[in-house]
């Protein structure tokens, strides 16, 4: 039997789903090991590649995943595939179907070019499919095995019996026998996986269900192998074009004993091969100590996730987190800085109970908590899960929209057909507590959170706030209101122009929107950045570029209108809060066009500042940080940066889309230009270079 397997990615503006198709070579593996008299399984990722073997022959038996990111894609070409040859055998798994029966039955009617769906975990029950049909099984040996699920001669089952592997080291390595290979090329995220399973049962996840409570290990010995293969074939790529990052895709990463031990064996790998500098990963919901010492361990190379949703007891309890510890995840925020940890915390609006004010008093809390990250994501409504159930929907009088998936769209052509298609994903904008207009605020401020709070884009400001014990949520409600001011109207229009994208990109209808992506010249505005970005990351993008001297001139005032409202006065703040905001513009302009060096005049130390970072800062001390002569401070990329920045150009471009990929990939703080070295100079010449100043002038020097 000749059988293929394909974990499907968009590739026509960036690589979509830009992951090394792991999960389908363990399939590979295992089938291999357990069916004898089979062809070697072919893997595939990109559709470009899967279409050309297609134009020479076809498999026996194909095999797709099926995720939110490549659901629809993976329709196109099994429609295409049984128009062609309705003889092969179309198979396809992953989470993103429903677990109602009828719901079932309904998605697999509506696609009659699906033969047989697996759900839950693949490995055995395909092997246990692919062993029957070699047989010629029938029907009724069908419905005996695990995890499958068909309509067959409008007859529809849904079986009963659903497993799991116990043991992990019966799946052979994908990497170990050198399958994965080919996509460990340095335009691929490398990702390897520890253990399987997670203990909670959060109604908006996957993993949420009784069947994923146990957590079972991968042999150390695999992981350990696994992690210093990646290291040594990333090692092997030129600089500019390998990855300097890992996806390690555990639910529950460094909750375990043995996590610390795989954080050894990435240490060694750091020291040995420099790699990896960035670790994705979602770390351990409780165990927060434990979480801790496994990010120290990396150098701090691993983000630290204090995944709250909600901090709202109420909304908890109606998303079954009471077993979480929030105090944990805010605690362990206050200790991560103590290691340089990038700590970040996720949010969800729209959750049942939810309102304006119980989401901004999320937001408040983990803003005071000093999380350098708050990713702050809408409510999808994902099959497979109990809020996606209609029951749960009704229950809280969800109301929800249809937008297209970002980076998720392209025209591809099978079998010498071309096929417009784009994933569409279902999100809540309002329920029986959250207005439509109250969610609108709430995006709002989460734009103003990342462009003003996320990734240290204005650390120093914030260390000045925390200095003077004022509140960092109340700087950024002082922003929030700012923004409606008249002379603020750019960064207003940068609010607007969000706000905007945020309503036009929603539908009412699935089968209107459907019907649009379908339209080659509507797929075209999609890749060419008109229609579908990441928006949040979109908007963030385009602050750090196009609009860096706005947010630099609103972030002034507000500093200096908090500062007034809680009535401390200090000699020359003004200027100091400007050499502040013109410090991190040195650090940041222009680096994704990879201008080396910046030169600026200073008239405070601020260096000097950043490094004492004290905890009380008072009338007495301003006079500290103030050079005797106006001085140039020089900020430069250092080679390490620029050769990480090209590598990230070179796979997403440096547009605003490709620029949003890269933000969603880094901890953006590592590539800014770091301070070098000062000079003397005179005031004159500081005169003369205040145009790069970003609020136009020091007229009160």
């Amino acid at each position: 039997m000749k059988i293929w397997l394909a974990d499907l990615t968009y590739t026509q503006q960036s690589i979509a789903s830009d992951v090394v198709p792991a999960g389908i070579g363990m399939i590979a593996e295992y089938t291999e090991k357990k069916v004898p008299n089979i062809d070697k399984i072919k893997l595939f990722k990109f559709p470009e590649v899967l279409s050309k073997n297609l134009n020479l022959n076809t498999p026996d038996l194909i095999g797709f995943s099926n995720y939110v990111w490549n659901s629809s894609l993976t329709d196109i070409y099994l429609k295409r595939i049984k128009e062609q040859n309705p003889n092969v055998i179309t198979v396809v798994g992953g989470p993103n179907f429903p677990t109602d029966k009828d719901e079932q039955k309904d998605y697999l009617e509506k696609r009659p070019f699906i033969d047989f769906y697996i759900i839950k975990e693949g490995e055995h029950a395909f092997v246990s499919l692919v062993e029957c049909l070699i047989n010629n099984g029938s029907q009724n040996q069908l419905m005996e095995l695990p995890n499958l699920v068909f309509n067959k001669n409008n007859f529809f089952h849904s079986s009963k019996k659903i497993e799991r592997i116990m043991d992990l080291s019966q799946i052979p390595s994908p990497y170990l026998s050198n399958r994965l290979d080919e996509f460990l090329d340095g335009k691929l995220l490398p990702i390897t996986q520890t253990n399987r399973g997670c203990p909670f049962t959060c109604t908006f996840c996957t993993e949420g269900q009784g069947y994923w409570t146990k957590v079972k290990r991968k042999p150390r010995e695999v992981v350990e192998g696994e992690i210093s293969y990646i290291s040594e074939k990333m090692n092997k790529l030129p600089t500019n074009k390998r990855r300097t990052d890992l996806l390690i895709a555990d639910s529950n990463f460094g909750m375990f004993e043995e996590d610390l031990e795989t954080c050894k064996v990435i240490a060694k790998e750091q020291n040995k091969n420099n790699y990896p500098k960035y670790i994705n990963v979602a770390t351990g919901k409780n165990k927060k100590e434990r979480v801790l010492e496994a990010a120290k361990i990396v150098q701090g190379a691993m983000k630290l996730a204090g995944s709250v949703q909600s901090l709202d007891p109420d909304i908890q309890q109606n998303i079954k987190r009471k077993n979480i510890s929030s105090k944990e995840i805010v605690d362990m925020a206050l200790k991560s800085s103590e290691i340089g940890a990038n700590t970040y915390s996720e949010v969800i609006l729209g959750l049942p109970g939810d309102t304006k004010e119980k989401h901004f008093q999320t937001l408040k809390t983990l803003v005071e908590s000093s999380f350098t990250t708050i990713s702050m994501y809408q409510l999808m409504i994902l099959p497979g899960t109990e809020l996606g159930s209609k029951e749960t929907k009704e229950k809280y009088k969800m109301r929800t929209k249809y937008r297209v998936v970002p980076r998720c769209y392209g025209s591809y052509e099978i079998f010498n057909k071309e096929s417009n298609v784009a994933e569409i994903e279902e999100i809540c904008t309002s329920n029986n507590t959250l207005s439509f207009d109250d969610y609108l605020e709430c995006r709002k401020m989460n734009l103003i959170i990342n462009v003003f709070y996320n990734d240290s884009v204005f650390e120093e400001i914030i260390s000045l706030i925390k200095c003077l014990k004022i509140s960092i949520w109340d700087w950024l409600k002082e922003i929030y209101e700012n923004s409606k001011l008249d002379q603020f109207t750019k960064f207003n229009d940068l609010l607007s122009d969000f706000l905007n994208d945020s309503e036009n990109e929603l539908w009412s209808d699935y089968s209107e929107l459907r019907k649009f992506t379908e339209k080659k010249e509507n797929i075209e505005k999609f890749i060419n950045g008109k229609l579908g970005s990441n928006l949040i990351f979109k908007y963030k993008s385009r602050s750090l570029t196009k609009d860096l001297i706005n947010i630099g001139q609103i972030a002034e005032k507000s500093t200096l209108d908090i500062i007034k409202k809680n009535k401390i006065q200090i000699k020359e703040i003004e200027i100091f809060i400007k050499d502040l905001i013109n410090y991190k513009k040195c650090q940041i302009e222009d680096i994704f066009s990879l201008d080396k060096q910046k030169i600026s005049n200073f008239k405070f130390d601020i260096p000097k500042f950043i490094k004492e970072n004290k905890e009380i800062f008072s009338l007495s001390n301003l006079d500290n940080y103030k050079f005797d002569k106006i001085k140039n401070l020089e900020f430069l990329l250092s080679d390490d940066q620029i050769d990480q920045i090209k590598s990230y150009n070179s796979l997403f471009g440096t547009k605003i889309d490709g620029i949003s990929r890269t933000l969603s990939r880094v901890y953006i703080k590592k590539l800014f230009r770091k301070y070098d070295k000062m000079n003397l100079d005179d005031l004159h010449e500081f005169s003369e270079n205040n145009s790069r100043r970003w609020g136009g002038g020091l007229e009160s020097i």
